[in-house]
């Protein structure tokens, strides 16, 4: 009887061993992502004016048609984890982005290797972030830039989509930032 209980108190102190050993145990959660001090109009201006200097490093020849920059949107929750970790609407800082984003529809004399490198050389030397231009960084865009003020450009190139063209879209999310007293996750912004 005194083996058997060793043996069952040696087995659960290797499973729990083993547990911490591969990182299964309880994690600490990770620092939320820093508040910015910015108001949504704030974040919509600094957001659109800097699509609008993605689109004029293009050659005015090369764009034959545009959509956006985007206007307004729904603020996201900065809480929200679609990896199912937590549930869907859970609040933990309040906190809301605002999206926004611009699609160039470019000429087939366009080269967009050449657009995405002045892009990524635009904010060299800047403290902005820059994955790879390989479509390997996480988002699985063609470039990633971010802001060190926590804005964020994933920039996407399809050739001859739906409309005939060769479509290069931005999608830009700005900073975590506190909404306005009088928010709702229905209005745009």
């Amino acid at each position: 009887m005194k083996r058997q209980i060793l043996r069952i108190i040696t087995l659960a102190l290797l499973a729990c061993t083993g547990l911490i050993a591969s990182g299964c145990a309880v994690q600490e959660p990770t620092d939320p992502e820093p508040i910015s001090p910015l108001t949504f109009p704030e974040v919509r201006t600094i957001q659109n004016d800097q699509l609008e200097e993605f689109a004029a490093l293009i050659p005015a020849e090369q764009i034959v048609d545009r959509w956006g920059p985007i206007e307004a949107t729904m603020g996201m929750s900065c809480d929200t984890d679609l990896g199912g970790r937590k549930p869907y609407f859970q609040e933990e800082t309040g906190t809301r982005m605002l999206t926004g984003g611009i699609y160039l529809y470019l000429s087939d004399s366009a080269d967009v290797a050449a657009i995405l490198d002045q892009f990524a050389s635009s904010k060299a030397g800047l403290d902005w972030g820059v994955a790879p231009a390989d479509g390997t960084n996480a988002a699985q865009a063609d470039l990633v830039l971010e802001s060190p003020d926590g804005f964020s450009y994933y920039v996407n190139f399809n050739s001859n989509t739906l409309r005939g063209a060769n479509q290069l879209s931005i999608r830009s999310y700005g900073p975590c930032v506190i909404p306005p007293k009088d928010f709702s996750p229905h209005d745009e912004y």
